[in-house]
């Protein structure tokens, strides 16, 4: 199933199948129950949808109806990983049901990733850090990412997109507003160094 992302006017990013149909309401009408109406019996996109959101519905009802049977070692491994949860490792993100904790280093890992994808770059580490300071914005969070940059690369530039992708990152991914980005320029390296 191709899909593109667009927006529905309020900002929203909406999926679109490639013959232009939301794709989220086909899914709406096939987890309905509803029958496919005319375009989306005849085109291949819609119908390839259609059928995609009817075996996922199946297999979650048989997935649901199945018993589980924890293994007796379940309680041990939580318990285990409860002893080690360190309150001051978490990041504070805002929730329609009171604040969520994140892990610290999970979140770092999560922004690291995105810079390692950018070409050019590799990053060497990140620290997020929640200041609750008078005017930002709540549970706002100041990053500091170190990286490594390929030989002749635009620095000014590719520095910026960082900036901007941990920003992204950090609001969509994450659900951490961003407020600060600084970014440490630590090392060179060549092409094709692995």
């Amino acid at each position: 199933m191709a899909v593109n992302s667009s927006s529905d006017g309020a900002g929203d990013p909406v999926a679109r199948l490639a013959c232009g149909r939301d794709a989220a309401l086909v899914w709406d009408r096939a987890a309905a129950g509803k029958p496919p109406d005319e375009h989306e019996r005849d085109c291949p996109h819609c119908r390839a949808a259609f059928a995609d959101a009817r075996r996922l519905d199946s297999l979650v009802h048989r997935m649901a109806a199945q018993e589980l049977e924890p293994p007796p070692t379940m309680m041990d491994r939580v318990m285990a990983v409860v002893t080690e949860f360190r309150p001051h490792d978490v990041l504070t993100l805002p929730s329609p049901h009171g604040p969520a904790q994140l892990s610290r280093p999970a979140a770092a890992a999560v922004l690291r990733h995105v810079v390692d994808r950018m070409d050019g770059l590799r990053a060497r580490s990140c620290r997020i850090e929640q200041l609750a300071e008078d005017g930002a914005a709540p549970h706002a969070a100041d990053v500091t990412i170190s990286v490594t940059a390929r030989f002749g690369v635009d620095l000014a530039s590719v520095t910026a997109r960082v900036r901007q992708m941990v920003i992204a990152a950090g609001e969509q991914a994450l659900g951490v507003p961003v407020r600060r980005v600084d970014i440490d320029v630590v090392d060179l390296f060549a092409e094709g160094t692995p």
